[in-house]
């Protein structure tokens, strides 16, 4: 069970997963990195990113948010946007508020971004300090709402389960505790972060954490029951939205080529555009007793508008039988044109020719490929 052809100048790989009913399926996945230019063109890049084989956290795992996830899962119904990188002033000028927006085919999203801002003491209570100036931010969900409250001590740590990274969740703090702390810097237009007792959703572009809600509520229920009657698989309520990395409202029906992508002030050069390409990636799945011709769908998209690119992710897959020998190979891309010594198909795993002299040939040209 190999990949032995990719004629589609992306990244591929092959992963086994198993399903809730304890099937397993080969993945296939393949990645593009693309460059944009200002009408939104977008070509492959020089540099191809790798597929991600494990989560990449920006800090340590357990305790900072995901910039790259892994790209190795069985299915995700959805296509997921993603964006990694900052909110940037125009012109370099410094600002203490800048508006974000992500917009996809119409369907937007805006975050105001502020400079750093501290809880401090007034005739009005506890109020937010005046912004400071700043010419980048990053955008993650470190510096959004959310985050822990630990004030009554280590076994009464109180959680937002929403964003346990982020920062500003005071349920108990005191009043004399919050003061000097950190504002949210990210918030979600029009949910103004006023007052340190106040529950917002936390604002972001990139993924989600695996044990975030809502994400974690689609993973199913490991109980009593799961234990006795279904360890070491999946349980029954298993949703494979849990495989959905990005926010829900960044969240699309599967993208086929065409869809259009903009993002606001996350650049220098101003707003970053991007076009969707369409292209046709059949995946051949090669077994004993015949072929299974799969088409890959696009399921996820990370940008990176500051650079002017985009990771795109295509996946398919398939049921495995029994002996996993029975998956010969795997040939990605469209098939060269036929030659009189290519093989008519193959049977129980082994090319089949018109005659002996095509086989011949054929088997001349594979020995002269190995010795290259």
């Amino acid at each position: 069970m190999e990949i032995t052809s990719n004629t589609t100048g992306l990244q591929a790989g092959l992963s086994v997963a198993t399903d809730k009913g304890a099937r397993d399926h080969c993945v296939v996945a393949l990645k593009g990195t693309f460059q944009t230019n200002t009408r939104g063109e977008m070509t492959l890049a020089t540099e191809q990113r790798p597929l991600v084989t494990a989560d990449e956290h920006y800090g340590n795992p357990g305790s900072s948010s995901v910039r790259y996830e892994c790209d190795f899962v069985l299915e995700k119904p959805l296509t997921d946007v993603i964006v990694v990188g900052s909110a940037v002033a125009p012109g370099s000028q410094r600002v203490t508020v800048l508006p974000v927006r992500l917009e996809v085919q119409g369907r937007t999203k805006d975050l105001m971004v502020y400079g750093e801002r501290r809880w401090e003491r007034s005739l009005r209570g506890v109020v937010a300090s005046k912004p400071l100036p700043f010419i980048k931010m990053p955008l993650t969900f470190e510096l959004a709402f959310g985050g822990q409250d630990d004030s009554r001590g280590a076994g009464h740590v109180v959680v937002e389960p929403r964003n346990l990274v982020g920062m500003g969740f005071h349920p108990h703090r005191s009043a004399a505790l919050i003061v000097n702390t950190h504002v949210p810097n990210i918030e979600r237009r029009g949910d103004t972060i006023s007052s340190p007792r106040d529950r917002h959703e936390p604002a972001g572009l990139g993924c989600v954490g695996r044990a975030w809600q809502p994400r974690v509520a689609h993973g199913g229920t490991y109980d009593e029951h799961w234990r006795d009657e279904c360890a070491p698989f999946l349980p029954a309520d298993f949703d494979s939205r849990y495989h959905q990395c990005a926010p829900v409202d960044q969240q699309f029906p599967h993208f086929r080529g065409g869809e259009r992508i903009r993002c606001v002030h996350m650049a220098e050069e101003g707003p970053v555009h991007y076009v969707i390409p369409t292209l046709n990636l059949p995946v051949r799945f090669r077994f004993l007793d015949g072929d299974l011709l799969r088409t890959p769908v696009l399921d996820t998209i990370t940008l990176e508008p500051h650079l002017g690119l985009a990771m795109l992710v295509w996946r398919t897959s398939v049921p495995l039988r029994k002996k996993l020998t029975a998956l010969r190979e795997i040939l990605i891309g469209e098939r060269p044109a036929r030659t009189a010594s290519t093989p008519l198909g193959h049977r129980n795993g082994k090319p089949v020719f018109a005659g002996l002299g095509a086989a011949v040939t054929w088997l001349r040209e594979q020995r002269r490929g190995q010795s290259r």
